[in-house]
């Protein structure tokens, strides 16, 4: 069977190369689309930073006098309940770059389930919340000033080591304008950091996890916070709105349905007027005694045959591009990642409108008659 297929595609190249074209288009919007929608569900993922359901923006303000120590307990108490963010802190200098960047402290107890994003490198461990050198700059703070994985940047005359680059291959996220250092180094170089005037007003925290048990526990917080001069509130945090993600795998859908529908009709006609070419040939291998059913499962594996080549072929475009164009301008806004999700997609959906496109051609090949089929002149 496929030597017979293979035979008749060298005597009719320009039609095979017009139907591969087709599942080529319809396979390569598939699987654009399939990038675009897992990027965007990445994206509200990374968004809501875990499980909205287990977090809290907390905020302290003065209601006296306070004092830094007292201020420093609250957010390590904070922490038992789960890693905690300070997300309003002043922006602190770089000393070998003469320029400000805001600095994120971090500190938890145990590993989290989630945390920031990184292009490279590694998120903090418990042990770096030991006081531990080490930092995760912002992939822009890095780029503009060719800060790379594992160099060390001066903040106050200490030394750090880069363990990580923070955001987003593609999209712009505020992760990447951001310094994260472990709390216990930063209140090493600022020991004062809440009684300077910027941060008098008020510190704001980003509780990542443990809503439930601070809940549990929110009254006596708040008085033990009320008796050092310390006003604490908190608000759920806002959930991430995911219509990107949405709207993504509609036009996902829809696009490639009507690019599929166009090229379904288009395969039919070709296959059709294909059939009529080789009519004789058809005939005579009924002749020779070929069923009707050998003959459709010809029509269908050649058809099948074709929608894995186009289907081959753009991911192998896609995949290309994401080599050539990950670090461009281009690459930057429109997603070409491939993955094996990209693949199982493409070609499902390939085989399953090759197999709808091949219903038609097999259905005619099988009327034809031997003899007024070997007797076409």
């Amino acid at each position: 069977m496929y030597q017979f297929i293979f035979r008749q595609w060298k005597t009719r190249k320009v039609t095979i190369v017009l139907i591969i074209i087709g599942f080529f288009i319809g396979s390569l919007v598939m699987s654009l689309g399939t990038s675009a929608s897992m990027e965007s569900l990445e994206y509200i993922n990374d968004q809501k930073g875990g499980n909205p359901e287990q977090q809290l923006d907390v905020f302290l303000s003065r209601d006296g006098d306070w004092k830094q120590k007292d201020v420093e307990d609250m957010v390590e108490k904070l922490s038992e309940y789960g890693e905690v963010q300070l997300l309003s802190m002043e922006n602190r200098n770089l000393d070998q770059y003469n320029e400000s960047f805001p600095i994120v402290p971090v500190l938890f107890h145990q590993e989290p389930n989630w945390h920031i994003p990184l292009i490279e490198g590694r998120y903090f461990s418990t042990e770096d919340m030991k006081e531990n050198k080490s930092i995760i700059i912002g992939k822009s703070i890095a780029e503009k000033h060719n800060i790379n994985l594992g160099d060390r940047v001066v903040i106050e005359d200490e030394k750090f080591l880069v363990i990580g680059i923070g955001g987003r291959s593609t999209r712009e996220t505020s992760w990447e304008h951001a310094i994260y250092m472990p709390w216990k180094g930063y209140v090493g170089l600022y020991e004062d950091c809440f009684l300077e005037e910027n941060n008098l007003h008020g510190v704001s925290i980003h509780l990542e996890s443990g809503k439930e048990e601070f809940m549990q526990n929110s009254n006596m917080l708040i008085e033990t916070a009320n008796e050092k001069g310390i006003k604490l509130v908190y608000e759920n945090v806002r959930n991430v709105d995911s219509s990107s993600f949405r709207n993504s795998l509609v036009i996902t859908i829809v696009a490639t349905v009507l690019i599929f529908t166009i090229a379904i009709i288009n395969i039919i006609h070709l296959m059709l007027y294909w059939l009529v070419e080789r009519k004789r040939e058809i005939g005579i291998m009924k002749a020779l005694g070929a069923s009707n059913g050998y003959i459709a499962k010809t029509v269908l594996v050649e058809v099948l045959i074709m929608s894995i080549i186009g289907c081959l072929l753009a991911i192998s475009v896609q995949y290309l591009a994401m080599l050539l164009l990950s670090d461009s301008s281009l690459g930057k806004e429109i997603t070409f990642q491939v993955t094996w999700l990209n693949l199982f997609f493409a070609m499902g959906v390939s085989l399953f409108f090759g197999m709808m496109a091949a219903i038609a051609p097999a259905l005619n090949a099988m009327r034809f008659e031997p003899i007024s089929a070997i007797n076409r002149t």
